[in-house]
C-alpha cells in the first residue's frame, strides 16, 4: 500500500470513538507538543494499520 493511501486510511479513523480514533486526534492536534509523543502515536497507529491489514488478509494477531 502506498504511503499516501496508508496515511489516508489512518486519518479516516479520526471520527471513530475508539483508541485508534483518539490516537489520530491526538496526533493531528500535536497534543503535548512533544516529538517523542508524536513518534509514539505514529508507531501505535502503524500497529493498528498492520492489524487491520492482517484481518483483511484473513490472518490475525489476536
Amino acid at each position: 500500500m502506498p504511503a499516501e493511501e496508508m496515511l489516508k486510511l489512518v486519518m479516516s479513523w479520526a471520527g471513530e470513538d475508539s483508541h485508534r480514533g483518539r490516537l489520530v486526534r491526538a496526533f493531528q492536534s500535536n497534543m503535548g507538543n512533544d516529538a517523542r509523543l508524536q513518534a509514539d502515536r505514529l508507531a501505535l497507529l502503524g500497529v493498528h494499520a498492520k492489524r487491520q491489514a492482517l484481518r483483511k488478509a484473513g490472518l490475525s494477531l489476536d
